[in-house]
């Protein structure tokens, strides 16, 4: 029973961590004194992401200890980039592939996780909370990525202007990848404020795949949250 009761004690801790860590990344964006916010956010969560597994088992399976290696690379990618000309455009290739994968099976884990959680609480609230920024988040540096690699691809953004001003790395903060991850978020709930658009085929289908990404994610967490209250009320 205790250690029941400390498992379900950890998993708290890292669905408010998770949460905390992605509002702090989202911070980052809005206030360009704190920049470093968002380089140390990106950081611990692909470090914390290495913690969630699906049972709450103490020996861990062989796909545990791939997502472990897999947040790990997505880490080591993040480090290599932060020191890389911006000159050097398809640099961030592995960066964008190594999220975007670490992301999408930690999206999946979390929605499995979430449905065996005993009851609706805050912890699972916040743990659902933190899956739907994450799918924003990722779906920003992947557009950063293309914006980067195809300058233009989202008007009227241009990476041109960044490399102008010399910037020596392109996860850091600024006035681009903002605007770049509100447009992300834009697309994920599906607002449409037409303010930036996507110019070429690759902007377009990312910014449709977000939105449809973010409309599944929400129906699926929201029946497993619907359906196990449903049950707390029947059994009460």
């Amino acid at each position: 029973m205790k250690s029941e009761r400390a498992r379900a004690y950890k998993d708290e801790k890292i669905y408010q961590t998770l949460l905390l860590l992605c509002l702090l990344v989202m911070a980052s964006f809005a206030f360009p004194y704190f920049k470093w916010l968002g380089n140390l956010g990106y950081a611990l969560i692909a470090l914390l992401l290495t913690q969630l597994s699906v049972h709450r088992q103490k020996v861990l399976s062989i796909h545990d200890r791939m997502f472990q290696i897999l947040g790990i690379v997505a880490l080591i990618m993040q480090l290599l980039w932060l020191f890389t000309p911006v000159h050097r455009l398809f640099s961030g290739v592995p960066l964008f592939l190594s999220w975007a994968l670490l992301v999408g099976w930690s999206v999946v884990r979390l929605v499995k996780r979430l449905a065996r959680e005993q009851q609706v609480n805050t912890s699972a609230l916040m743990g659902a909370a933190a899956g739907y920024l994450l799918l924003g988040l990722t779906a920003g540096l992947i557009m950063v990525g293309v914006e980067s690699i195809q300058p233009g691809s989202f008007e009227p953004i241009n990476m041109d202007s960044v490399a102008r001003m010399g910037v020596a790395s392109r996860i850091e903060w600024t006035p681009v990848l903002a605007q770049i991850n509100y447009f992300a978020f834009i697309c994920l709930t599906t607002v449409g404020f037409g303010d930036i658009t996507p110019t070429n085929p690759a902007a377009r289908m990312l910014a449709v795949t977000t939105g449809v990404i973010g409309q599944l994610y929400l129906a699926v967490v929201m029946g497993i949250l619907i359906g196990r209250f449903s049950s707390e009320l029947r059994k009460s």
